[in-house]
């Protein structure tokens, strides 16, 4: 019971992040079930909170056994998921799980990669993006930013949309426009 329960409050909250879904598609589905069996047996467990009755309850630990499992498989998933974005992106090495599902999970707004930022790249403290008023599209990064707030400006814009959600695809191009700049 513990353990769903734990399991399911870590989850939660990134599957509840259509990004993540939309990236993960099979631990998504097994996630909605394992959901829609938990909240199943709370609303079970509210209606009828007889502890006794509810240890005794075969069916309801067979039930958590195989949310158990499922809820295994989904880690054993995000783990993998996690590891190849890192592969793609060595930098992402630096960050904890938390913190690259933190940003793997906002690929609609790219600015919320930049509390991040000072662990992936030692001098750069923030991006400039693009307001989409000046220009350029919106979102695109126009400069680097230093700790220091000294500001530099990139030869060749990056496009974020380009990269189609690919929070690390656009990263690598920061990358490069940082050893291409400097």
């Amino acid at each position: 019971w513990l353990k769903v329960q734990s399991t399911w409050l870590y989850l939660e909250p990134i599957f509840s992040s259509e990004d993540i879904v939309k990236q993960m598609p099979e631990e998504g589905e097994k996630f909605a079930q394992v959901d829609a069996e938990w909240r199943d047996i709370m609303n079970a467990t509210k209606e009828a909170p007889d502890v006794i009755a509810i240890g005794n309850d075969k069916e309801r630990l067979n039930r958590l056994v195989d949310c158990n499992e499922l809820l295994d498989e989904i880690q054993k998933g995000l783990a993998a998921y996690l590891e190849k974005k890192r592969l793609f992106f060595p930098r992402f090495f630096f960050l904890s799980n938390d913190e690259m599902l933190e940003i793997l999970s906002e690929t609609k707004d790219p600015t919320k990669v930049q509390p991040h930022l000072k662990k992936c790249f030692e001098g750069i403290a923030k991006l400039k993006f693009s307001d989409g008023e000046d220009g350029h599209e919106e979102h695109d990064i126009l400069a680097m930013i230093s700790e220091e707030k000294e500001e530099v400006p990139l030869k060749e814009i990056i496009s974020v949309q380009q990269a189609n959600g690919a929070v690390e695809k656009w990263l690598l191009q920061v990358e490069a426009a940082m050893f291409d700049n400097i």
